[in-house]
């Protein structure tokens, strides 16, 4: 028959040093600034991407709708080019649209910053308390 073991079993915070609970926080606010910072790079890479691919696409639409006005000149079918050219580049236009609203509307990692107040005023209390403890 198996048994469960918990694997992470949390250590009892009486008998732990300052020293080991610092590191503690520490590597806890590592953590949290690192998931952070990947969630806005992320968010970042994928608005900075479709920009890029909005340009290149409204470049091509660009460069078939003047194909389309020149095809008269020669004989050629225009619809077709100017119908597609069209299309394409309203649809980039929206994407770069998108990808400059989701740019400028970017929140910065404040989690972070907060949890880091948040220790500080911790550690300060928790040697204050120490001191009158003495």
């Amino acid at each position: 028959m198996a048994t469960l073991h918990r694997v992470d079993a949390p250590e009892s915070s009486s008998d732990e040093s300052l020293f080991s609970r610092l590191t503690r926080l520490a590597a806890l606010e590592l953590e949290l600034g690192w998931a952070e910072t990947q969630g806005f790079i992320k968010r970042l890479g994928i608005a900075v991407a479709m920009a890029v691919i909005c340009a290149v696409a409204l470049l091509a639409a660009i460069v078939v709708l003047v194909a389309g006005a020149l095809a008269p000149l020669f004989g050629g079918a225009w619809q077709h080019l100017v119908i597609a050219g069209g299309s394409v580049a309203v649809l980039a236009l929206a994407g770069l649209a998108w990808s400059a609203w989701r740019l400028t509307h970017l929140d910065w990692p404040h989690q972070t910053l907060r949890s880091l107040e948040e220790t500080w005023r911790w550690l300060v209390t928790l040697l204050k308390s120490k001191l009158t403890l003495r």
